[in-house]
Protein backbone atom coordinates (compact mmCIF):
# COMPACT_ATOMS: atom_id res chain seq x y z
CA UNK A 1 0.00 0.00 0.00
CA UNK A 2 2.88 2.35 0.70
CA UNK A 3 4.46 1.85 -2.43
CA UNK A 4 1.04 2.31 -4.28
CA UNK A 5 0.96 5.66 -2.15
CA UNK A 6 4.39 6.53 -3.29
CA UNK A 7 3.52 5.54 -6.83
CA UNK A 8 1.00 8.13 -7.08
CA UNK A 9 2.81 11.07 -5.33
CA UNK A 10 5.95 10.87 -7.39
CA UNK A 11 5.73 14.01 -9.78
CA UNK A 12 6.01 13.12 -13.44
CA UNK A 13 5.01 16.59 -14.87
CA UNK A 14 5.67 20.57 -13.86
CA UNK A 15 4.94 19.50 -10.31
CA UNK A 16 2.22 16.86 -11.89
CA UNK A 17 2.46 13.56 -9.72
CA UNK A 18 0.43 10.36 -10.99
CA UNK A 19 -2.25 10.61 -8.65
CA UNK A 20 -3.22 14.00 -10.64
CA UNK A 21 -3.30 12.23 -13.64
CA UNK A 22 -5.21 9.47 -12.55
CA UNK A 23 -7.50 11.95 -10.86
CA UNK A 24 -7.91 13.94 -13.93
CA UNK A 25 -8.84 10.85 -15.90
CA UNK A 26 -11.54 9.93 -13.02
CA UNK A 27 -12.88 13.37 -13.52
CA UNK A 28 -12.99 13.00 -17.41
CA UNK A 29 -14.77 9.82 -17.08
CA UNK A 30 -17.32 11.18 -14.98
CA UNK A 31 -18.17 14.51 -17.07
CA UNK A 32 -18.55 11.75 -20.30
CA UNK A 33 -21.00 10.09 -18.33
CA UNK A 34 -22.66 13.16 -17.29
CA UNK A 35 -23.07 14.44 -20.53
CA UNK A 36 -24.45 10.53 -21.79
CA UNK A 37 -27.27 10.85 -19.30
CA UNK A 38 -27.80 14.34 -20.27
CA UNK A 39 -28.53 12.99 -22.91
CA UNK A 40 -30.01 10.13 -22.18
CA UNK A 41 -32.21 12.95 -20.30
CA UNK A 42 -33.39 14.85 -23.09
CA UNK A 43 -34.07 12.40 -25.60
CA UNK A 44 -35.67 9.78 -23.96
CA UNK A 45 -37.53 11.18 -20.34
CA UNK A 46 -38.45 15.02 -21.33
CA UNK A 47 -39.35 14.03 -24.83
CA UNK A 48 -42.59 11.81 -23.24
CA UNK A 49 -43.41 14.48 -21.02
CA UNK A 50 -43.66 16.92 -24.10
CA UNK A 51 -45.28 14.14 -25.99
CA UNK A 52 -48.38 14.03 -23.64
CA UNK A 53 -49.22 18.03 -23.78
CA UNK A 54 -51.18 19.57 -26.14
CA UNK A 55 -48.67 22.88 -27.03
CA UNK A 56 -45.37 22.52 -29.34
CA UNK A 57 -43.44 25.24 -27.56
CA UNK A 58 -42.05 22.51 -25.20
CA UNK A 59 -41.56 20.23 -27.68
CA UNK A 60 -39.47 22.90 -29.73
CA UNK A 61 -37.46 24.06 -26.26
CA UNK A 62 -36.18 20.54 -25.19
CA UNK A 63 -35.78 19.83 -29.04
CA UNK A 64 -33.43 22.88 -29.53
CA UNK A 65 -31.72 22.71 -25.82
CA UNK A 66 -30.72 18.76 -26.41
CA UNK A 67 -27.15 19.08 -27.57
CA UNK A 68 -26.55 22.31 -26.54
CA UNK A 69 -27.14 20.70 -22.36
CA UNK A 70 -24.91 18.24 -23.18
CA UNK A 71 -22.30 20.54 -24.62
CA UNK A 72 -22.31 22.99 -21.62
CA UNK A 73 -21.84 19.54 -19.18
CA UNK A 74 -18.77 18.75 -21.42
CA UNK A 75 -17.36 22.00 -21.54
CA UNK A 76 -18.16 22.83 -17.77
CA UNK A 77 -16.73 19.07 -16.63
CA UNK A 78 -13.91 19.37 -18.85
CA UNK A 79 -12.65 22.40 -16.52
CA UNK A 80 -13.61 21.43 -13.03
CA UNK A 81 -11.09 18.51 -14.50
CA UNK A 82 -8.30 20.34 -15.42
CA UNK A 83 -8.17 22.18 -12.02
CA UNK A 84 -7.08 18.85 -10.85
CA UNK A 85 -3.89 19.30 -11.94
CA UNK A 86 -1.10 21.63 -10.77
CA UNK A 87 -1.21 23.99 -13.28
CA UNK A 88 0.14 27.30 -12.96
CA UNK A 89 -1.59 30.69 -12.35
CA UNK A 90 -2.13 32.03 -15.72
CA UNK A 91 -2.75 28.56 -16.92
CA UNK A 92 -6.08 28.27 -14.24
CA UNK A 93 -6.99 32.16 -15.64
CA UNK A 94 -6.48 31.58 -19.44
CA UNK A 95 -8.95 28.00 -18.63
CA UNK A 96 -11.07 30.15 -17.29
CA UNK A 97 -11.64 32.68 -19.30
CA UNK A 98 -11.83 30.02 -21.92
CA UNK A 99 -15.08 28.54 -20.43
CA UNK A 100 -16.73 31.70 -19.98
CA UNK A 101 -16.45 33.30 -23.36
CA UNK A 102 -17.05 29.44 -24.93
CA UNK A 103 -20.28 29.34 -22.37
CA UNK A 104 -21.89 32.65 -23.80
CA UNK A 105 -21.45 32.02 -27.39
CA UNK A 106 -23.22 28.89 -26.90
CA UNK A 107 -25.68 30.45 -24.77
CA UNK A 108 -26.25 32.75 -27.60
CA UNK A 109 -26.24 30.67 -30.26
CA UNK A 110 -28.78 28.01 -28.81
CA UNK A 111 -31.25 31.22 -27.46
CA UNK A 112 -30.79 32.18 -31.30
CA UNK A 113 -31.59 28.84 -32.47
CA UNK A 114 -34.43 28.52 -30.23
CA UNK A 115 -36.11 31.93 -31.87
CA UNK A 116 -35.59 30.90 -35.06
CA UNK A 117 -37.25 27.50 -34.57
CA UNK A 118 -40.45 29.22 -32.73
CA UNK A 119 -40.42 31.20 -35.85
CA UNK A 120 -40.13 28.48 -38.25
CA UNK A 121 -43.14 26.20 -36.09
CA UNK A 122 -44.93 28.71 -34.85
CA UNK A 123 -44.82 32.31 -35.98
CA UNK A 124 -44.47 31.58 -39.85
CA UNK A 125 -48.03 29.14 -39.99
CA UNK A 126 -49.81 31.98 -38.79
CA UNK A 127 -48.24 34.49 -40.92
CA UNK A 128 -48.59 32.65 -43.98
CA UNK A 129 -52.50 31.93 -42.61
CA UNK A 130 -53.00 35.29 -42.17
CA UNK A 131 -55.02 37.92 -44.84
CA UNK A 132 -53.14 41.00 -44.10
CA UNK A 133 -49.18 40.99 -45.80
CA UNK A 134 -48.54 43.88 -42.75
CA UNK A 135 -46.78 40.81 -40.60
CA UNK A 136 -44.70 39.45 -43.26
CA UNK A 137 -42.61 43.05 -43.49
CA UNK A 138 -42.68 43.50 -39.65
CA UNK A 139 -41.68 39.90 -38.53
CA UNK A 140 -38.62 39.48 -40.70
CA UNK A 141 -37.51 42.64 -38.52
CA UNK A 142 -38.10 41.97 -34.82
CA UNK A 143 -36.77 38.44 -36.37
CA UNK A 144 -33.73 39.95 -36.83
CA UNK A 145 -33.62 42.56 -33.70
CA UNK A 146 -34.21 39.84 -31.68
CA UNK A 147 -31.28 37.53 -32.67
CA UNK A 148 -29.21 41.37 -32.71
CA UNK A 149 -29.79 42.16 -29.23
CA UNK A 150 -29.10 38.10 -28.02
CA UNK A 151 -25.52 38.53 -29.38
CA UNK A 152 -25.43 42.45 -27.83
CA UNK A 153 -26.04 40.85 -24.42
CA UNK A 154 -24.17 38.01 -24.62
CA UNK A 155 -20.89 39.63 -25.26
CA UNK A 156 -21.79 42.29 -22.13
CA UNK A 157 -22.30 38.88 -20.31
CA UNK A 158 -18.83 38.00 -21.18
CA UNK A 159 -17.11 41.47 -20.69
CA UNK A 160 -18.66 41.31 -17.03
CA UNK A 161 -17.59 38.06 -16.56
CA UNK A 162 -14.10 38.37 -17.88
CA UNK A 163 -13.70 41.60 -15.39
CA UNK A 164 -14.27 44.03 -17.57
CA UNK A 165 -16.23 47.54 -15.77
CA UNK A 166 -19.72 47.21 -18.06
CA UNK A 167 -20.84 50.60 -16.77
CA UNK A 168 -17.64 52.76 -17.82
CA UNK A 169 -17.77 50.54 -21.19
CA UNK A 170 -21.30 51.33 -21.65
CA UNK A 171 -20.73 54.78 -20.89
CA UNK A 172 -17.44 54.67 -23.32
CA UNK A 173 -19.85 53.31 -26.12
CA UNK A 174 -22.30 56.02 -25.76
CA UNK A 175 -19.54 58.57 -25.95
CA UNK A 176 -18.49 57.09 -29.06
CA UNK A 177 -21.99 56.45 -30.44
CA UNK A 178 -23.38 60.04 -30.01
CA UNK A 179 -20.68 60.35 -33.00
CA UNK A 180 -21.53 57.72 -34.91
CA UNK A 181 -25.12 59.17 -34.92
CA UNK A 182 -23.63 62.45 -35.89
CA UNK A 183 -21.85 60.46 -38.96
CA UNK A 184 -24.60 57.94 -39.68
CA UNK A 185 -28.18 60.79 -40.05
CA UNK A 186 -28.59 59.44 -43.13
CA UNK A 187 -29.00 55.83 -41.65
CA UNK A 188 -31.11 57.15 -38.46
CA UNK A 189 -33.51 58.52 -41.56
CA UNK A 190 -33.61 55.73 -43.61
CA UNK A 191 -35.02 53.77 -40.03
CA UNK A 192 -37.23 56.72 -39.04
CA UNK A 193 -38.10 56.08 -42.72
CA UNK A 194 -38.94 53.00 -42.34
CA UNK A 195 -41.37 53.55 -38.60
CA UNK A 196 -43.17 55.78 -41.16
CA UNK A 197 -43.62 53.51 -43.42
CA UNK A 198 -44.97 50.65 -41.12
CA UNK A 199 -47.37 52.84 -39.48
CA UNK A 200 -48.56 54.51 -42.86
CA UNK A 201 -49.08 51.42 -44.51
CA UNK A 202 -48.54 53.10 -48.43
CA UNK A 203 -48.21 49.47 -49.54
CA UNK A 204 -47.22 45.90 -48.55
CA UNK A 205 -44.95 43.34 -49.89
CA UNK A 206 -45.93 41.97 -53.23
CA UNK A 207 -47.82 44.91 -54.18
CA UNK A 208 -47.16 47.42 -57.83
CA UNK A 209 -46.25 50.79 -56.99
CA UNK A 210 -44.42 53.45 -58.37
CA UNK A 211 -42.08 55.34 -56.54
CA UNK A 212 -39.54 58.33 -57.45
CA UNK A 213 -39.95 57.36 -61.53
CA UNK A 214 -39.31 53.22 -60.36
CA UNK A 215 -42.26 50.58 -60.92
CA UNK A 216 -42.19 47.37 -59.39
CA UNK A 217 -43.14 45.22 -57.13
CA UNK A 218 -42.16 45.38 -53.47
CA UNK A 219 -39.87 42.40 -52.68
CA UNK A 220 -38.78 43.32 -49.01
CA UNK A 221 -38.90 46.08 -46.38
CA UNK A 222 -36.08 46.08 -44.30
CA UNK A 223 -34.92 48.47 -41.42
CA UNK A 224 -32.63 50.97 -44.30
CA UNK A 225 -33.50 50.32 -47.30
CA UNK A 226 -36.53 48.39 -49.59
CA UNK A 227 -36.70 46.51 -52.48
CA UNK A 228 -38.48 46.68 -55.93
CA UNK A 229 -38.85 44.25 -58.32
CA UNK A 230 -39.18 46.11 -61.65
CA UNK A 231 -41.11 44.61 -64.28
CA UNK A 232 -38.41 44.25 -66.58
CA UNK A 233 -36.41 41.35 -63.59
CA UNK A 234 -34.09 44.09 -62.48
CA UNK A 235 -33.90 44.61 -58.43
CA UNK A 236 -33.87 48.42 -57.25
CA UNK A 237 -32.73 49.30 -53.73
CA UNK A 238 -34.52 52.56 -52.44
CA UNK A 239 -34.01 54.26 -48.86
CA UNK A 240 -36.95 54.33 -46.78
CA UNK A 241 -36.75 58.19 -46.12
CA UNK A 242 -37.58 58.62 -49.83
CA UNK A 243 -39.95 56.47 -49.88
CA UNK A 244 -41.83 58.09 -46.77
CA UNK A 245 -40.94 61.49 -48.24
CA UNK A 246 -41.96 60.95 -51.33
CA UNK A 247 -45.45 60.25 -53.03
CA UNK A 248 -46.17 56.45 -53.57
CA UNK A 249 -48.18 55.07 -56.57
CA UNK A 250 -49.75 51.88 -55.71
CA UNK A 251 -51.16 49.81 -58.24
CA UNK A 252 -52.34 46.89 -56.33
CA UNK A 253 -54.75 48.33 -53.43
CA UNK A 254 -57.54 46.23 -54.67
CA UNK A 255 -55.09 42.62 -55.13
CA UNK A 256 -55.32 43.65 -58.71
CA UNK A 257 -52.86 45.45 -61.20
CA UNK A 258 -54.34 48.81 -62.62
CA UNK A 259 -52.79 49.71 -66.43
CA UNK A 260 -53.55 53.00 -67.84
CA UNK A 261 -52.23 54.40 -70.94
CA UNK A 262 -53.97 57.07 -74.29
CA UNK A 263 -54.14 56.74 -77.70
CA UNK A 264 -54.35 59.97 -80.21
CA UNK A 265 -56.04 60.16 -83.07
CA UNK A 266 -55.76 62.46 -85.79
CA UNK A 267 -57.72 65.70 -86.29
CA UNK A 268 -59.22 64.37 -89.38
CA UNK A 269 -61.35 61.55 -87.46
CA UNK A 270 -65.26 62.07 -87.49
CA UNK A 271 -66.64 62.22 -84.60
CA UNK A 272 -68.84 58.87 -85.17
CA UNK A 273 -65.40 57.64 -86.22
CA UNK A 274 -63.87 58.61 -82.49
CA UNK A 275 -67.15 57.50 -80.92
CA UNK A 276 -66.15 53.83 -82.81
CA UNK A 277 -62.64 53.77 -81.73
CA UNK A 278 -63.74 54.32 -78.31
CA UNK A 279 -66.26 51.33 -77.96
CA UNK A 280 -63.93 49.24 -79.94
CA UNK A 281 -61.24 49.95 -76.93
CA UNK A 282 -63.41 49.33 -74.31
CA UNK A 283 -64.64 45.82 -76.61
CA UNK A 284 -60.95 44.55 -77.10
CA UNK A 285 -60.19 44.98 -73.25
CA UNK A 286 -63.53 43.35 -71.32
CA UNK A 287 -62.76 40.54 -74.16
CA UNK A 288 -59.48 39.69 -72.90
CA UNK A 289 -59.76 37.01 -70.00
CA UNK A 290 -57.04 38.57 -67.60
CA UNK A 291 -58.52 42.01 -67.36
CA UNK A 292 -61.73 43.12 -65.77
CA UNK A 293 -63.26 46.93 -64.67
CA UNK A 294 -61.61 48.49 -68.05
CA UNK A 295 -63.05 51.49 -69.65
CA UNK A 296 -62.12 54.17 -72.35
CA UNK A 297 -62.91 57.97 -72.76
CA UNK A 298 -62.69 60.96 -74.84
CA UNK A 299 -60.38 63.20 -72.62
CA UNK A 300 -58.87 66.03 -74.34
CA UNK A 301 -58.05 67.84 -77.30
CA UNK A 302 -54.77 67.49 -77.95
CA UNK A 303 -51.86 70.11 -79.83
CA UNK A 304 -51.62 67.05 -82.56
CA UNK A 305 -54.24 64.79 -81.54
CA UNK A 306 -57.46 63.85 -80.14
CA UNK A 307 -56.98 62.26 -76.96
CA UNK A 308 -58.54 59.02 -75.99
CA UNK A 309 -57.42 57.47 -72.54
CA UNK A 310 -58.05 53.70 -71.14
CA UNK A 311 -57.44 51.99 -68.00
CA UNK A 312 -57.63 48.19 -67.24
CA UNK A 313 -56.89 46.27 -64.05
CA UNK A 314 -55.03 42.84 -64.47
CA UNK A 315 -56.87 40.45 -62.14
CA UNK A 316 -53.68 38.46 -61.94
CA UNK A 317 -50.63 40.14 -59.89
CA UNK A 318 -47.66 38.88 -61.55
CA UNK A 319 -45.46 40.67 -63.36
CA UNK A 320 -45.23 37.95 -66.25
CA UNK A 321 -48.52 38.22 -66.50
CA UNK A 322 -49.08 41.70 -66.38
CA UNK A 323 -46.65 42.46 -69.49
CA UNK A 324 -48.23 39.50 -71.67
CA UNK A 325 -51.58 40.67 -70.98
CA UNK A 326 -50.31 44.53 -71.33
CA UNK A 327 -48.96 43.01 -75.02
CA UNK A 328 -51.72 41.01 -76.41
CA UNK A 329 -54.40 44.00 -75.60
CA UNK A 330 -52.01 46.67 -77.27
CA UNK A 331 -51.38 44.40 -80.39
CA UNK A 332 -55.26 43.83 -80.22
CA UNK A 333 -55.79 47.33 -80.51
CA UNK A 334 -53.24 47.94 -83.32
CA UNK A 335 -55.11 45.16 -85.39
CA UNK A 336 -58.04 46.64 -84.63
CA UNK A 337 -57.61 50.13 -85.64
CA UNK A 338 -55.20 49.25 -89.11
CA UNK A 339 -57.94 47.81 -90.26
CA UNK A 340 -60.90 50.36 -89.40
CA UNK A 341 -58.60 52.56 -90.93
CA UNK A 342 -58.17 54.87 -87.93
CA UNK A 343 -54.93 56.53 -87.83
CA UNK A 344 -52.98 57.12 -84.59
CA UNK A 345 -51.56 60.95 -84.35
CA UNK A 346 -47.98 61.19 -83.99
CA UNK A 347 -46.77 64.84 -82.38
CA UNK A 348 -47.05 67.61 -85.48
CA UNK A 349 -47.34 71.06 -85.80
CA UNK A 350 -49.14 72.68 -88.27
CA UNK A 351 -48.66 76.69 -89.34
CA UNK A 352 -51.62 78.08 -90.98
CA UNK A 353 -50.84 81.83 -92.71
CA UNK A 354 -53.36 84.17 -92.71
CA UNK A 355 -53.74 86.99 -95.93
CA UNK A 356 -51.33 87.27 -98.73
CA UNK A 357 -47.72 87.23 -98.43
CA UNK A 358 -45.86 90.56 -98.88
CA UNK A 359 -42.19 90.44 -99.71
CA UNK A 360 -39.79 93.68 -99.28
CA UNK A 361 -36.90 93.81 -101.75
CA UNK A 362 -33.74 96.22 -100.48
CA UNK A 363 -33.99 99.08 -103.00
CA UNK A 364 -30.94 99.17 -105.60
CA UNK A 365 -28.17 101.17 -104.62
CA UNK A 366 -28.04 105.32 -106.51
CA UNK A 367 -25.41 105.08 -109.12
CA UNK A 368 -22.78 107.63 -108.33
CA UNK A 369 -22.51 111.19 -108.60
CA UNK A 370 -20.42 112.46 -111.47
CA UNK A 371 -19.65 115.36 -109.01
CA UNK A 372 -17.86 112.93 -106.74
CA UNK A 373 -15.23 110.26 -108.18
CA UNK A 374 -16.38 106.80 -108.00
CA UNK A 375 -14.58 104.88 -105.86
Amino acid sequence: MQSLMDMLQAELVAGNTLGHFAGFAVAIFFTLLAARVTQWVFDVQLKKLTARSETKVDDIIVETLARPAQLVVTLFGAQLSLQVLALPEWANQFITNTTTVAASVLGAYTAVRLVDAIHETLILPWVEASDTRLDDQIVPIVLRACKVTIWVMATLITFSNLGYDIVSLLTGLGIGGLAVAMAAQDTLANVFGSVTIFADRPFQIGDLVEIAGNRGVVEEVGLRTSRLRTIEGALITVPNREMAAQSVTNFSTSGRWRYAASIGLVYDTPAAELRRAIDALIEIIQAHPATEDGGARFMEFGDSALGISFAYFITDPSAGRYLDAIGDINLTIKERFDAEGWDMAFPSQTVYIAGPVQVSMAPEAAPPSADVPAR
